[in-house]
């Protein structure tokens, strides 16, 4: 579906926003329909943490902060958890190696 232009989708901001507002969700449904079912689940779940939000909001900035600290908690919660996952990783790493006073005669070739 094509959107409309630019001065209609702001007279429907102004002067009827419910008709904005069907667009707006009529997009969303087009665009999850567009992923495979395991992601549509993820994805509603998602709209529906995001317009629960919006419900909240007291008008369209507090509406859009809150959706952004929505979106800044889960890049920090994902980089935390990249974190955590390296160093984890490296602990492992570290307790693989032997300790500096070993010699690990394995590692050496033979002269013959």
């Amino acid at each position: 579906m094509e959107l409309p232009d630019f001065d209609t989708l702001k007279h429907w901001a102004l002067a009827e926003p419910e008709r904005l507002d069907a667009l707006l969700h009529q997009q969303i449904e087009a665009l999850i329909a567009q992923v495979g079912p395991d992601r549509q689940r993820r994805l509603r779940g998602l709209q529906f943490r995001i317009d629960c939000q919006r419900r909240l909001a007291r008008n369209n900035l507090d509406s859009c902060i809150r959706i952004a600290n929505m979106m800044h908690d889960s890049v920090y919660a994902m980089r935390r958890h990249i974190i955590q996952l390296q160093e984890e990783s490296l602990a492992q790493a570290e307790e693989r190696l032997p300790p500096d006073n070993v010699i690990v005669l394995a590692d050496h070739p033979r002269n013959k």
